[in-house]
């Protein structure tokens, strides 16, 4: 990496919303589209066959300060923490310390999740954990205010001050479903710190920051203030976040700090368990579970996996107050790439650059073909209006559906991004140009949409919804 690779300018000129329409040639600019979307700074690294190819940083650290994005600049990583929790149990099962497929209040000590009519006779279990099937509650939990007292794992799970959340419990029968939560992966958090007796961020460190070379990446929260020179400071509306780095205590949910680069290597790494390299973090076996879908839903262990074969992929996004991240890499070509961002519009940005890099390095199949269009004629537009319950994928109550301006716009109360307007596809799919999504149509005997079934790569199913009124 000592030379600069060509394709670092090329792809500052090649990028586009991930749902091209057929026909179109866009090439917008980095510069563009970071000041498009007011986000200050953006940190990427690129895998080639199984390898770092290159890192670079573009824009800067801060909102009106000279200070560079560079290859080396932090970022709060938000859910990537989960894949990193996830290889930490399972070099713990490896060793024969946990079971994929035990009750986990085998394991428990200064807490147990209570048991109730979902878990009699289906126990959660470490694998239904890392998969998002266990039915535990808890979607997310955000960064705390500067100055505020910081909850414990304890205080996480038993949603007591100066946890601000509901305590996590099991609503729905475990695995069975897929349903997105962090609380899970706390519960994950205390019993890799109860089986080692060691902080959480200590552990990290010791069982994949320092084997894999992430010289960088830490789980210390608050950031500590000898890294925080070059480290990206979160944006949200166009302004600093209070305090510039956000703090977020469930450290295994969400409170990594990492570079691209060192990302990168951990997602490197998973691959090279896969493929029964040497020196691995864990074997084969076990690195083929993390690489295969549980429970009928997308989620392997700890990442999400898209389609299958050649194009198979994991995958896994990040989203703290300020920061939006999201990685990928196809599992059987080893090319992918880790996009993190300092602001909350990087949640549609970064799709953008992920565009921008298959195009550079010419990966076919690395992002959706060319779409057409297909006019919905204003007076079908009741056919797709509504209320629609959430039933899997996350912890969110409902979407709406409305007509606007002769168009559809939907929203999930709660989610980022706000109300979208989709468009119809030749196949009569949904789909927003600002996301490689599109939303199956389930139709009723009235005629009317009954159910909309979300899917990414390769028809992945990751979220459905279905008709209340």
């Amino acid at each position: 990496m000592s030379a600069r690779d060509p394709r670092i300018d090329a792809l500052c000129g090649l990028l586009a919303p991930p749902m091209r329409l057929v026909g179109e040639n866009i090439r917008w600019t980095m510069d563009e589209r970071l000041a498009h979307y007011d986000c200050p700074g953006v940190g990427v690294a690129v895998i080639e066959n199984g390898e770092l190819a290159w890192a670079e940083g573009f824009g800067v650290i801060e909102k009106g300060r000279p200070a560079k994005v560079v290859a080396d600049t932090l970022f709060s990583g938000a859910s990537i923490s989960k894949p990193i929790a996830a290889a930490m149990a399972l070099i713990l099962v490896e060793r024969g310390v946990f079971d994929l497929d035990t009750d986990v209040n085998r394991y428990l000590k200064s807490w147990r999740l209570p048991d109730n009519e979902h878990t009699k006779g289906s126990p959660v279990t470490l694998r239904w954990l890392l998969s998002h099937t266990a039915g535990t509650t808890g979607h997310g939990f955000g960064g705390v205010a500067p100055g505020t007292a910081l909850p414990t794992v304890l205080d996480i799970l038993e949603g007591r001050p100066p946890a601000v959340t509901p305590p996590v419990r099991v609503d729905k029968r475990p695995g069975l479903s897929t349903r997105y939560s962090g609380g899970g992966t706390m519960i994950v958090q205390l019993m890799l710190e109860e089986a080692s007796g060691k902080p959480f961020a200590d552990l990290a460190r010791e069982l994949v920051f320092e084997p894999l070379g992430m010289t960088r990446a830490t789980f210390v929260n608050p950031l500590l203030e000898a890294l925080r020179a070059n480290a990206a400071v979160g944006h949200e509306n166009g302004q600093t976040i209070p305090g510039k780095w956000v703090c977020v205590p469930p450290l295994a949910a969400g409170g990594i700090w990492t570079t691209a680069t060192d990302y990168a290597r951990f997602m490197i790494a998973c691959r090279d368990a896969f493929l029964g390299r040497p020196g691995a973090l864990f074997g084969p076996a076990l690195a083929g579970q993390m690489m295969t879908p549980q429970g009928g839903g997308a989620f392997g262990l700890g990442w999400e996996i898209m389609d299958t074969g050649a194009s198979k992929r994991f995958t896994h996004g990040g989203s703290n107050s300020g920061y939006q991240c999201e990685t990928q890499c196809l599992l059987e070509p080893g090319d992918g790439a880790v996009v993190l961002t300092n602001a909350e519009s990087g949640l549609i940005f970064y799709w953008e650059v992920f565009t921008a890099v298959g195009r550079a390095h010419v990966w076919e199949g690395f992002m959706p073909a060319p779409k057409t269009v297909r006019p919905i004629p204003p007076e079908d537009l009741v056919r797709y209006t509504g209320d629609y319950d959430i039933v899997s994928g996350v912890e969110m109550p409902e979407m709406k559906v409305w007509a606007e301006d002769g168009a559809l716009v939907t929203h999930i109360q709660g989610m980022r991004g706000g109300p979208n307007r989709p468009l119809m596809d030749a196949a009569g799919r949904l789909f927003n140009r600002a996301r490689p999504s599109e939303t199956e149509i389930v139709y009723g005997p009235d005629g009317r949409a009954a159910e909309l079934v979300v899917r990414m790569f390769g028809d992945v199913e990751i979220m459905r919804m279905r008709r209340r009124n």
